[in-house]
């Protein structure tokens, strides 16, 4: 661990089911920074980012260089550049770029300077902890934990039938972004089934912590305490008091998606599930909803 530097925590867990509220609570912390959300371990790591960069036939052919482990390594690398120097600009802190190689030779030295990267952040404004958000790397929690010895993962699960409504629910509302594929209900059922599948592998980590949405906003200064217990943070009531206000610095201008983590906490949260589907639909979700068996 980096002189100075305390912890390094990552919340993780399905798109729609808390993660935002989760990370402002640890964000509201004063050892805490927090950022809006960088994508870089995702892009580092899935498979999906291959089919990012156009492939011509002479790559794809035997021997040429592109198409060897190390133009993998180069295309990730790539893209996780331009994810990392983006939150950069984001934060106004381009001067932090210099930091980043431009061309890696291998994922392990770009995820050491990026995480470098964070930890300067966090130091230049007094911080000893930082907290990364992104859902997908609920997927990648093993070669993160290579990646990053050291650090703590904080899962957060929620209702199935909630979770199906609200990534349904995006859809609906945002057709043009990304939120458009959940329109199709089997497409938010299996993004939910295989969060569940990824939180039971990761179960007896003892570098992962598993929360309930439902308890942490009917019972929130419990959960939050056992949290802080989990990453030997201490406790502090701003996490509570003033969560809100972190938020500001997490959620970018254009997420409009994520307003609701703005407002107060509400402990019996809006039934969507029972608003949006008809009994039809309703009795599909459930059939096609794996068991929380644990």
């Amino acid at each position: 661990m980096v002189r100075g530097i305390e912890g390094r925590l990552f919340v993780v867990g399905c798109a729609r089911s808390g993660t935002t509220l989760l990370q402002s609570i640890l964000a509201a912390h004063p050892a805490v920074l927090s950022f809006p959300e960088t994508a870089v371990f995702a892009r580092l790591l899935g498979a999906g980012v291959m089919h990012s960069f156009r492939v011509g036939p002479a790559e794809g052919a035997a021997g040429a260089g592109e198409a060897g482990p190390l133009g993998s390594v180069h295309r990730r690398t790539q893209v996780a550049y331009r994810r990392a120097t983006a939150l950069l600009d984001t934060l106004r802190r381009r001067d932090l770029v210099h930091i980043l190689p431009m061309r890696s030779m291998s994922i392990d030295q770009f995820a050491n300077a990026f995480v470098g990267v964070l930890d300067r952040l966090a130091l230049d404004q007094g911080k000893t902890w930082w907290v990364e958000k992104t859902p997908n790397n609920i997927g990648f929690v093993p070669d993160i934990l290579r990646l990053v010895p050291g650090a703590r993962f904080i899962n957060i699960l929620r209702d199935g039938r909630q979770n199906v409504a609200s990534l349904y629910d995006m859809a609906r509302k945002y057709p043009h972004l990304f939120w458009a594929k959940y329109r199709d209900l089997d497409e938010a059922i299996e993004r939910w089934n295989i969060c569940l599948r990824h939180t039971r592998r990761l179960l007896n980590v003892p570098e992962v912590l598993l929360v309930r949405h439902e308890r942490l906003v009917s019972d929130t200064e419990a959960v939050v305490q056992e949290m802080c217990g989990f990453a030997g943070l201490a406790f502090s009531r701003d996490m509570i008091d003033r969560r809100a206000e972190a938020a500001g610095a997490v959620v970018r201008g254009a997420e409009s998606w994520k307003a609701d983590v703005l407002k107060p906490i509400r402990s019996a949260a809006e039934d969507k599930f029972d608003q949006l589907f008809d009994a039809e639909q309703k009795a599909y979700i459930e059939s096609r909803l794996e068991q929380v068996d644990f």
